[in-house]
């Protein structure tokens, strides 16, 4: 289980990093939550909210995956226009699709520059 969960959250990132979610394996009625913006819920929504972010993506560099059956705790770098952002993401996928992401990080890199 742990193999397949990780693929999908695999598959995710390498979308993302890619700037391409076409593939990313998302359940239709995906939960993703985040320290900032409301809660966004189904797969469309959530390409397209992401793919807001691509012109500030410069790449995702994996430090480890931690899988507990159906979940997985994902810790990484993300490379951003505003910087490096250490984040953990929470997957929670079922039979091959991302059902839910929760986002964990200190949003104040991409805040700070806004507020000068």
């Amino acid at each position: 289980m742990s193999n397949e969960v990780i693929r999908a959250v695999d598959a995710y990132f390498h979308g993302l990093a890619a700037k391409d979610l076409g593939t990313a394996p998302f359940h239709p009625d995906i939960e993703f939550e985040g320290p900032l913006g409301p809660r966004i819920v189904g797969a469309d929504s959530l390409r397209a909210v992401l793919t807001g972010f691509f012109p500030s993506i410069k790449g995702i560099d994996v430090v480890r995956h931690i899988a507990d059956g159906e979940w997985c705790a994902t810790v990484f770098n993300f490379r951003t226009a505003f910087g490096a952002i250490p984040m953990m993401d929470c997957f929670h996928v079922v039979g091959g699709q991302i059902v839910s992401i929760r986002l964990y990080y200190d949003p104040r890199p991409m805040l700070e520059p806004a507020e000068k």
